[in-house]
């Protein structure tokens, strides 16, 4: 766990302090390296600065924070964030007499950090002035808002207290009007800082339990929907599909996972993760397998891995989430055509989209079928699913993720179920999802039976 017990932010200018102070969050939690059962995974934790509701403006001259943990049990380098490029991160081995680290030599010598082999944890200070040997301060500033500092966190073989702690000490550092040569500040005002809500502690307690943290998507192989019991610490087409199964219904996955669980979660995986907010809108669609498949094929903008503490929620049959009700707006259908004759004892029945009003870049995805016949799906010229699945006896699973134009008014043949001959009138549309995928946009399809996963 991190607990946040205490911040100081210091800001090198004239200014009074406001009702309400600026905060530092913990943000986005990311995976570094996947698990591969014999090295622990690393993540990086983002810590972010906002100073939203205060009267505070401008830049800020530096951060300074503790961070407390068991070397034995974490191996923690601490980075400066992407909005502090350009500036120093000084740390040093937190101890029990721990004096004052930063520019403590003259000429100002960065303090150099021991591994933690003093005491639990490390002292940084983010500033702009004062890399080890230099003798003059940068003019870097610290922007108003945005990830301040990244903690790269790697848990050791025998994890035995996995609890970080961030604890500020006041140390005041100036802008670089307010530091001499020496790194001695010559007037800075402290500024307390606030532990706010961010993506990986949205109730601002100040605690991160790195404990059973779970990979967003990750969700094969499953014994029980608590994490850690489910998933493999990577993504595969496995989890994809199973998302898609789970998205549309199909046999055997129309009991859906209790809402407050993590495995609900895991799965819950768009809108994406962001610094200041969890990810997720209580729902499973199309757009949930989209981005499971974008970041397991390493598509461009999802090469992030978010990972997601657990909800800690107590789950019971009240809470879990059976009903699929449809998405506000219907703008289209899905219709099952007349069977055809398909030749050796088969039989083909079309597939058709039906707009009611032009759309472009459509994905759809569905799951057609019977519960007992071998299918396949057999696609219509000029267009083929991106993820199709015909393994399992009994339904058929196909995922339209590349997006197609289609006009109001007008039947797209999206391709044909090859089923035995007579079994054509027993087939069904066991659920279908889909959106505008150039602007992420959900929209219902009718089609007589269930509709999206909504928590």
């Amino acid at each position: 766990m991190i607990h946040l017990t205490r911040f100081s932010l210091l800001l090198g200018m004239a200014a009074s302090l406001a009702a309400q102070t600026p905060t530092l969050s913990f943000g986005e939690i990311s995976l570094v390296t996947p698990a591969n059962g014999s090295t622990p995974a690393k993540y990086n934790v983002d810590l972010v600065l906002s100073t939203a509701g205060t009267s505070y403006t401008g830049q800020f001259a530096g951060l300074q924070f503790d961070l407390n943990y068991d070397p034995t049990s974490f191996t923690i380098n601490i980075g400066v964030g992407a909005q502090t490029a350009g500036m120093q991160v000084n740390a040093v081995a937190l101890s029990s007499n721990l004096s004052n680290p930063f520019c403590a030599k003259t000429p100002c010598v960065a303090p150099q950090n021991n591994g933690g082999t003093l005491g639990g944890g490390q002292r940084a200070i983010i500033i702009g002035c004062c890399a080890n040997g230099q003798t003059t301060p940068t003019s870097t500033l610290i922007a108003q808002d945005g990830v301040v500092a990244t903690l790269q966190v790697q848990a050791t073989s025998m994890v035995s207290k996995p609890t970080l702690t961030l604890m500020g000490s006041p140390y005041l550092v100036g802008t670089t009007s307010g530091i001499n040569a020496q790194g001695q500040n010559t007037g800075a005002q402290q500024i307390t800082m606030a532990i706010g809500a961010g993506a990986s502690d949205p109730t601002a307690s100040g605690s991160l339990s790195m404990q059973n943290v779970y990979l967003v998507g990750s969700i094969t192989p499953v014994t029980n929907d608590n994490s850690p019991n489910f998933g493999s610490g990577s993504l595969h087409i496995t989890d994809a599909l199973t998302v898609l199964f789970y998205q549309t219904g199909a046999p055997g996955y129309t009991t859906v996972p209790a809402a407050c669980s993590d495995y609900f979660d895991a799965m819950d995986a768009a809108p994406v993760d962001t610094d200041l907010k969890r990810g997720g809108d209580g729902a499973i669609t199309i757009l949930d397998t989209l981005a499971v498949l974008f970041r397991q094929t390493g598509a461009p903008g999802y090469s992030v891995w978010p990972v997601r503490t657990p909800r800690g929620e107590t789950c019971t049959a009240a809470v879990t989430a059976q009903a699929r009700p449809a998405p506000p707006e219907v703008g289209a259908s899905l219709v099952l055509g007349q069977a055809q004759p398909g030749g050796a004892s088969q039989e083909l029945v079309p597939v058709y989209f039906e707009p009611r009003r032009e759309l472009s870049g459509v994905a759809i995805s569905f799951s057609i079928g019977d519960e007992r016949s071998q299918l396949h799906f057999q696609a219509a010229p000029g267009i083929a699913p991106s993820i199709g699945y015909d393994s399992t006896p009994g339904f058929v699973a196909e995922a339209f993720l590349s997006g197609f134009d289609a006009r109001g008014g007008e039947r797209v043949l999206l391709g044909y179920v090859v089923a035995p001959s007579g079994s054509a009138a027993n087939l069904k549309v066991f659920g279908v999802s889909a959106a505008t995928v150039r602007d992420m946009q959900l929209f219902g399809v009718d089609h007589g039976g269930a509709g999206v996963v909504r928590r």
